[in-house]
């Protein structure tokens, strides 16, 4: 009579490496996590907290920028310790003498930062010209119409082509497009808008709309002023 041969058994549950395994698995999903949430900074208060407990749980105190604490702490581990210290960044200190209203250690910061929303199409000129012909004031009048009764600010950027400007009446490039975007300025006042919402930009050819413009017709494209309306008040900016 066969005997049957007995399967061996096999322990329940998982191998112990395997639960090792998981555990640093999982500490390293925590650690890209932490890196995620650190890249940037939405709320500087819960960013500083945020900084504190990780210093705190790795024992570090004290190094540049840092906030200090309540109470004396030995750090625990003197490598780390070294390693977590910030170094100021090259870009935060002003290359100055000035110190300037703000300090060396303040960055630069554009006050007038906001999103831009374009108003209609762009006023065309002709090559090496800052004169408005009639269908270009009933556009600019147009666009007049659609900021009348706001307080945002308002961006006018001249643009022009690099066809050479050593024969025409403008001294320069930058000239040029300061003076196209004057007078789109000066017909935005004729038809009704308050100067102080009006900032002049004189963008020349350093921002060309058409980059790759090779023939005529294209390089004619950078011909033109752009009118920007801008989603910040003209009144957060009086004194």
């Amino acid at each position: 009579m066969a005997v049957k041969k007995r399967k061996p058994q096999v322990a329940a549950g998982a191998p112990a490496w395997m639960v090792t395994y998981g555990d640093l698995v999982t500490l390293l999903l925590t650690f890209f996590v932490m890196l995620l949430a650190m890249s940037e900074v939405k709320k500087d208060e819960r960013f500083v907290d945020f900084m504190q407990a990780i210093k705190a749980a790795f024992g570090y105190v004290g190094g540049v920028r840092s906030i200090p604490p309540d109470f004396t702490q030995i750090p625990r581990n003197v490598q780390l310790a070294k390693l977590l210290i910030i170094p100021p960044n090259p870009h935060d200190l002003s290359q100055s003498p000035d110190e300037g209203l703000r300090g060396k250690r303040r960055r630069v910061t554009y006050i007038r930062a906001g999103k831009q929303f374009a108003v209609g199409s762009p006023v065309w000129f002709p090559p090496l010209s800052a004169a408005l012909d009639e269908a270009q004031l009933a556009k600019i009048a147009e666009q007049a119409k659609q900021l009348e009764g706001h307080s945002t600010l308002i961006e006018v950027r001249g643009h022009c082509s690099r066809l050479p400007a050593e024969d025409s009446v403008f001294e320069n490039h930058a000239d040029l497009s300061y003076q196209r975007a004057r007078a789109v300025s000066q017909a935005l006042v004729r038809f009704g808008l308050a100067p102080e919402r009006i900032t002049l930009v004189a963008a020349g050819t350093i921002q060309p709309v058409n980059y790759r413009a090779y023939t005529q017709a294209e390089r004619q494209q950078n011909d033109l002023v752009e009118i920007l309306q801008i989603d910040q008040n003209v009144d957060e900016f009086r004194p």
